[in-house]
């Protein structure tokens, strides 16, 4: 049984993911079993959410949940931390968990993807980075790494489908290691001066890969819109990319439904 905190990403998988996208449930469904579970965090505890059982159902949404129920979720969380998976040219162990079925993206695709990054095993040890706290997917350009996206992760994407759900054991993920990130309301991000080390230099860090949007546009829609500033475009949130869930950060306040 996965103790609370380490059940974090299964739940924002069967609640954020197989209920909101289009799983019978209305976005204020949605959105208050979200809150539910982030609020019982909040307090230091972990209660099911309302939506717990509506998950147990075999749901037909898009993405990883997609024919699966909240514990055959969990049980390919658990047999994936000990598959051998294949070990690519560059060293990184690949596991696939789902395989997704939409675009496969190519170098220069603009790709979104929510990740977790564990520094001593997957549901093991402190939590590096996590994009959900950003409230939306994180982007780049595939074949460009940045500081985010270390040049290995990159790599790895290779052969990826929209919807999948991969998993990443990247040696010397960091060479000069990855300390301590901290977030400002607003969803700003900046590492303390005297922050310690998340993940050593040198060491493996072990990621989770969801792919949102891997060419189809359906997350570049909502948060790339057309004739909007960039820093407007940075304030949109949606964690799924679903138009109805869509809001508006605004800057030291929080967000506001569009």
């Amino acid at each position: 049984m996965l103790r609370a905190p380490e059940r974090l990403l299964l739940v924002l998988l069967s609640c954020s993911i197989a209920l909101a996208l289009r799983v019978d449930r209305t976005p204020l469904e949605v959105r208050a079993c979200r809150r539910h579970v982030l609020g019982s965090l909040t307090a230091g505890v972990f209660l099911l959410p309302p939506c717990a059982h509506a998950a147990e159902e075999r749901s037909s949404a898009w993405g990883p949940a997609q024919g699966l129920t909240a514990s055959e979720l969990e049980e390919l969380d658990v047999t994936s931390r000990t598959s051998e998976g294949v070990v690519m040219p560059n060293g990184v162990r690949v596991i696939d968990v789902v395989k997704g079925s939409g675009p496969e993206p190519q170098k220069g695709t603009k790709v979104y993807v929510h990740y977790k990054i564990w520094a001593n095993g997957f549901r093991n040890g402190p939590v590096a980075d996590f994009s959900y706290l950003d409230g939306r997917p994180y982007s780049w350009f595939l074949g460009y790494s940045n500081e985010r996206i270390p040049p290995l992760v990159d790599e790895s994407m290779a052969g990826m489908r929209e919807g999948g759900w991969r998993r990443l054991v990247v040696p010397n993920a960091y060479p000069e290691g990855l300390k301590r990130i901290n977030r400002l309301q607003g969803g700003a991000r900046y590492t303390p001066p005297k922050a310690g080390y998340v993940v050593k230099p040198g060491a493996f860090a072990f990621f989770d890969i969801i792919l949102m949007d891997g060419g189809s546009g359906r997350c570049d829609t909502l948060l790339n819109p057309p004739n909007e500033s960039e820093e407007a475009r940075s304030r949109l949130r949606t964690m799924n990319c679903m138009e109805e869930e869509v809001k508006v950060a605004l800057p030291g306040i929080g967000t506001s439904l569009l």
